[in-house]
């Protein structure tokens, strides 16, 4: 698993006047975590560096450099968590977690359909419907994704979780059984309106020839 370098610093403001500073300054408030630590560290990071991580969207070990004014301290960590504002479109907090290179890890890692499926072919739907998977691994072994190959998927069949190919060293913690994608059938809809459509020309065409079969004021005068 590839690892991600990053840079911090320590702080020792808090609050959130500090936190909104921090933020006009483009530099993000955080905090380091782990049971091997007595307390936390509250870190801040540039802000343009953590958006170009978030941006490869990948569950990859962090080597994170921590200036705290005097020297630098390299920890292995793993980003746990972050706060995102969806209307400024920016980050406003992230948690990482200090991991040893011996210590099994519980998380979540996203899933990638790769394949073009039989029932896409055959004017299928496919659905996808579980993005994530819990697995437990060592830290040197957590896969940037899992991959589902849905070459094979035809129309009414679906890829679960069993039967995704699995890494060494990693073990799937998610029920077996959960539907990842499924290839649902064709939508009727085009043929419903074709359907309406043909019903109303022959409406209009009915109304037509019962218009010129009418007889004329004239003709019922001249009777």
């Amino acid at each position: 698993m590839e690892k991600i370098k990053l840079k911090a610093e320590l702080r020792n403001e808090t609050g959130k006047g500090s936190n909104r500073k921090f933020r006009k300054e483009g530099i993000i408030p955080g905090v380091l975590y782990s049971p091997h630590d007595k307390n936390n560290l509250l870190l801040k990071i540039r802000e343009g560096a953590l958006s170009k991580l978030l941006s490869e969207k990948k569950h990859s070990l962090i080597n994170l450099e921590i200036d705290d004014g005097k020297k630098k301290n390299k920890r292995l960590v793993l980003m746990k968590d972050f706060q995102y504002d969806s209307l400024k479109k920016r980050i406003l907090h992230i948690d990482f977690y200090g991991v040893t290179l011996k210590e099994k890890l519980t998380m979540q890692v996203n899933v990638e359909l790769v394949g073009e499926s039989i029932g896409v072919k055959e004017g299928g739907i496919l659905e996808f419907e579980l993005r994530e998977i819990e697995i437990e691994c060592l830290p040197s072994n957590v896969p940037n994704t899992l991959t589902a190959d849905i070459t094979n998927l035809k129309i009414g069949d679906h890829f679960s979780v069993g039967e995704i190919a699995v890494p060494e060293g990693v073990k799937i913690l998610t029920d077996a059984d959960r539907v990842i994608a499924s290839m649902a059938p064709p939508t009727k809809i085009e043929e419903k309106v074709e359907e309406v459509e043909e019903e109303a020309v022959e409406e209009k065409e009915g109304e037509e020839k019962a218009e010129t079969e009418k007889p004329s004021s004239e003709t019922q005068e001249e009777k």
